[in-house]
């Protein structure tokens, strides 16, 4: 993982479009082509075929933004999120935040899309955050064409799975080929290290990864054997991987107000 990197766009150059999905040249039908995706551990071939459509169901957040003191910039960044009804999602506070702080008259564009469609983003808007635990809430204007999630809680020791997806230099969402071999979508195997941590000050319902990440994953689901979301991954701190767990994110997702928290400063946030 490394430091959220926003790539800078003068206005007015051909290249610029709110938001840009390309298709790679291997082709979509059900599933991300498996030789897309970078895996990282070992995969045999049925299980590569079946994350490859795991991917799918876990949306893509790209946030495009113009700021009042840079009107000649428009910012970009990207991060993973967790599909929770047809028109929900879960993703980190820190992938919205500018977005969600945008003063008055700044403009900014939110839009999500599956990877198995990233030719048709969705609009979207921040409905509810809490900023402490690095969640946010997002409501689509059209219901997505995948499947929600289902939760489950997480036990020390067990094999998990994450999924990210980066972005390219430019800020725009593709599906990937061979002329982004630097690039690729990301699943890891990795397993949890403790299913309830409490070794980072002030940080409660997170549970920890042994450190098997990469780029693109803020909002990003840490999936167990049977897919479903044991929490969403969140920061990197002392070596390890954390995530928001289950629990917590139910807790958030069943609130019926923004929690009025302040934000806690974590080195190391799992950026996008």
């Amino acid at each position: 993982m490394h430091k959220r990197i926003k790539q800078m766009l003068r206005l007015g150059m051909s290249s610029i479009i709110a938001v840009s999905l390309l298709a790679g040249q291997t082709g979509m039908a059900a599933a991300q082509a498996v030789n897309t995706i970078h895996f990282t551990g070992y995969f045999d071939k049925q299980l590569r075929a079946q994350m490859a459509v795991t991917a799918d169901s876990f949306p893509v957040v790209n946030v495009r933004l113009v700021k009042q003191d840079e009107p000649d910039m428009v910012y970009y960044d990207v991060g993973t999120s967790i599909l929770i009804s047809k028109d929900e999602v879960l993703t980190n506070y820190h992938v919205v935040q500018e977005f969600a702080e945008l003063k008055d008259g700044d403009e900014g564009t939110l839009t999500v899309a599956s990877p198995g469609h990233l030719e048709r983003p969705i609009k979207a808007k921040v409905i509810k955050t809490d900023p402490v635990t690095d969640m946010a809430l997002l409501k689509l204007d059209k219901d997505m064409d995948a499947e929600p999630v289902t939760f489950a809680s997480a036990r020390d020791n067990q094999i998990v799975y994450t999924i990210g997806f980066p972005k390219n230099p430019a800020g725009d969402l593709v599906l990937l080929d061979e002329e982004f071999p630097s690039t690729y979508n990301t699943i890891a195997k990795s397993r949890v290290y403790s299913s309830q941590a409490s070794d980072v000050p002030g940080k409660k319902g997170i549970g920890s990864i042994v450190k098997a990440m990469a780029q693109g994953n803020s909002g990003g689901p840490v999936l167990d054997q049977n897919n479903r979301v044991i929490g969403m991954m969140t920061f990197v701190y002392g070596g390890k991987t954390y995530y928001i767990t289950s629990k917590t994110l139910q807790s958030f997702i069943k609130e019926t107000t923004s929690p009025a928290k302040k934000q806690i400063a974590v080195a190391g946030k799992v950026t996008s």
